[in-house]
């Protein structure tokens, strides 16, 4: 009878073949498959972007709106410009282009140090406060300033100012203020020079147009008007001086002229062509004199230098080397000294003529001087009577033409003073003026949208690349495998708010599905003589954590074995993922049974009392054990082979959905009841090391060779075929 307990021990299996386990399962039985050739990195790169695109587009998208608003919260700024021009350097010297250049070069480089010194910023600061004053005093009736003036000017400062007033009293806020204010006007400054000419920009940014002008014009008025008076006040020092010493030279004027009438009307005419050629050979005489005594004096200091290192008993080079001679020099190299310091005869010959020689030298310079001394003395008793008559007359003219071209240069340059001081000129001129700008220098907000896209494009490419390289999940039939070390035998695709009767619908009512073939294949693979006449198979469904779809993947695999025609038996172990199983018997159970697997291993009741039957659905279900009952302590203590031949002498196909690998060591031993266990793992989800650590624990529960495969469970099809990784994916997205 089926189900009784009193025969449950006698009772033979249905079919007697030899099939323990399913060693002719091939799928399940063969090694992992082998890598598939690794593509290109950057096939790799493209092919992870493209399977985030749409979060890639979304990140796009983000940054393109933040720009945009960005751009609207951002204050429209006006730039306004001044330029000023440098004037030329003369060029007095037809052939000094390059010099002058140079000179204009260096000119135009200290004027944009000074334009961009703190000295003027804090001349410009002051001219606007002066405005500013200005401003509020004609509000007031004080001063008399055009309304349109008026308009702008009271709010000059007002960004400058906005940084914070100093309190009354505190230097150091006073202070704080003054240095933000610097900080400011020269954030909004620009000053530069125009390509290679003399022209200078200068340009300030500000959210009014009017006062952004106002300021650049200010900026280069100021500048100006301060070389202008540093040029007045150079000049005036001039000036002063100069008038404080015209009295003197007018009165040596006076007295040199004075001086050289007198002799005049003294001495009377005197040969003046005699007179200069006297001085002019008496000159050179006395050049010609000083020269030889120069000659002279070289010499002697020679010979008195040789003698001395002679007398410190210096080294023959160093002799040598005074003395300068070449045929010395050359005969030292080609015959060096000895080893004891004997220069030898040749050398010290040589030494010797050459000393000889220079004395000579020294004696001939003698004897010049000598002689143009004499020549000079003759010279002089013959123009003493010349010299005597010419009485001073050439040494005051020239005094006189001295003291008047200095006194009329003094004059000249009086004048000169008093016409730039009158009208100075600063060497910078303004060549056009800064008018209120009525383009905005700011892009517009739409102009910052793309370049928004593309840095948020590039920071989502980066943190995707970033997240997929730390990626500890896996994501591929052949990746599962390496990492496992057992077969990976499919996967089942996801199924977004999956119930008990979706799920018969998608395995039973279509049978053409992605769902539906994949759980088909899966089962087929697992017991692959499944059918009428074929020995019927226990299947153990596992998983590392909770969550990964071992439930769904059950009663998958239980649905699809109805297909295949015998009785289905769905064994419930998993006390906590209850809830489909749970819809399952309220949706499709006639006669719910009360009693529980740990009623039916304990002989607490027969088979058919612990069965629920869903002929609905065509399975049968047995409940999971009560939670008085261990299962752990149920497992260890039966007899596997007793219930696994009941079960399987009514059963074609049991299904096992097993409790949970990091659960205990329940999923071990119930390892030993089936004929192939399905390890789930959720795509995408579960980490490596878990599925590692749990299967490692797992394959060590004993010396029975069961076939374990692994199931990648709640697959995205769309994003796993985006990976182009040519596995069952691609068939299940091909329709049929």
């Amino acid at each position: 009878m089926e189900g009784s307990i009193a025969s449950r021990a006698r009772l033979p299996r249905a079919t007697q073949m030899a099939v323990a386990t399913l060693d002719t399962n091939s799928r399940m039985r063969r090694p992992p498959r082998e890598h598939m050739q690794p593509s290109s990195p950057f096939h790799q790169l493209v092919t992870t972007l493209a399977t985030r695109k749409w979060l890639l587009l979304a990140i796009a998208l983000l940054g393109g709106i933040l720009a945009g608003l960005a751009g609207l919260t951002r204050p429209v700024l006006f730039e306004a410009t001044t330029q000023v021009i440098i004037d030329a350097p003369s060029t007095g010297n037809p052939g000094g282009a390059a010099l002058v250049q140079d000179s204009l070069d260096s000119s135009i480089d200290d004027h944009l140090t000074m334009l961009s010194s703190q000295a003027h910023l804090r001349r410009v600061l002051v001219a606007l406060r002066k405005a500013q004053d200005a401003d509020a005093a004609g509000k007031s009736g004080i001063s008399a300033v055009p309304p349109a003036t008026g308009s702008f000017v009271s709010n000059l400062l007002n960004r400058i100012w906005s940084q914070g007033k100093p309190a009354a009293g505190s230097p150091e806020a006073a202070d704080a203020a003054d240095a933000a204010e610097l900080k400011t006007l020269r954030n909004g400054m620009r000053v530069g020079q125009e390509l290679r000419s003399r022209v200078i920009t200068i340009g300030f940014t500000d959210a009014s147009p009017a006062r952004a002008a106002l300021i650049a014009n200010t900026f280069a008025q100021v500048y100006i008007e301060d070389l202008v008076q540093k040029r007045r006040a150079s000049d005036q020092l001039e000036l002063e001086s100069l008038v404080a010493g015209l009295p003197q030279v007018q009165k040596d004027l006076v007295a040199a002229t004075d001086r050289l009438e007198t002799y005049r009307l003294t001495h009377g005419a005197v040969d003046q062509s005699a007179a200069n050629n006297a001085a002019n050979e008496t000159a050179e005489l006395g050049r010609q004199i000083f020269l030889s005594k120069a000659n002279l004096s070289a010499s002697e200091s020679r010979l008195s230098h040789i003698e001395d290192l002679r007398k410190a008993g210096a080294s023959v080079s160093a002799i040598a080397e005074e003395i300068g001679s070449p045929v010395l020099t050359d005969l030292m190299a080609r015959q060096p000294v000895a080893a004891d310091g004997d220069p030898g005869s040749a050398i010290t010959l040589e030494m010797e003529q050459a000393i000889a020689h220079i004395a000579a030298e020294a004696n001939v310079y003698r004897a010049q001087v000598a002689a143009l001394e004499d020549r000079k003395r003759v010279l002089d008793a013959a123009v003493a009577d010349t010299a005597s008559q010419l009485s001073g007359l050439r040494a005051l003219e020239p005094q006189v033409a001295i003291v008047t071209q200095h006194y009329n240069e003094l004059l000249g340059r009086q004048q000169d003073l008093i016409r730039r001081i009158a009208a100075p000129s600063p060497g910078v001129a303004v060549l056009s003026t800064a008018w209120a700008p009525s383009n905005p220098k700011t892009l517009s907000p739409i102009f910052l949208i793309p370049p928004g896209m593309i840095v948020f494009g590039l920071m989502g490419a980066v943190f995707v690349l970033i997240r997929n390289n730390f990626n500890q999940t896996l994501r591929s039939e052949a990746e599962a495998e390496a990492e496992l070390g057992i077969p990976c035998i499919g996967l089942l695709p996801k199924v977004s708010g999956l119930h008990a009767r979706q799920l018969r619908h998608l395995v039973l009512g279509q049978q053409n599905s992605p769902f539906s073939r994949a759980a088909t294949s899966l089962l087929v693979t697992a017991a692959p003589t499944q059918g009428r006449g074929q020995p019927p198979h226990i299947i153990l469904v596992t998983s590392s954590i909770q969550d990964e779809g071992k439930t769904e993947l059950a009663w998958s695999l239980a649905l699809a074995a109805t297909r295949l025609g015998g009785r289905v038996l769905f064994l419930d172990l998993d006390r906590k993922d209850v809830r489909l199983t749970n819809e399952f018997r309220g949706e499709f159970s006639t006669i719910k049974a009360h009693n529980s697997f740990g009623d039916y291993v304990s002989e607490r009741c027969a088979l058919q009392d612990a069965i629920t039957r869903m002929p609905e659905v065509g399975i049968d279900l047995m409940a999971a054990p009560a939670p008085s009952d261990d299962l752990l302590t149920l497992l260890s203590t039966v007899d596997k082979s007793q219930f696994t031949d009941e079960l399987l002498s009514v059963y074609d196909v049991v299904i096992m959905n097993g409790p949970l690998g990091l659960g205990g060591p329940e999923t071990r031993l119930l390892k030993r009841w089936a004929d192939a266990v399905l390890f789930a793992v959720r795509w995408d989800r579960t980490r490596r090391s878990i599925a590692r650590g749990v299967l490692e624990s797992l394959r060590g529960g004993g010396s029975v060779a069961v076939p374990v495969g692994s199931v990648l469970t709640q697959v995205n099809l769309k994003r796993h075929g985006g990976y182009r990784l040519g596995d069952n994916a691609d068939l299940l997205l091909a329709k049929v």
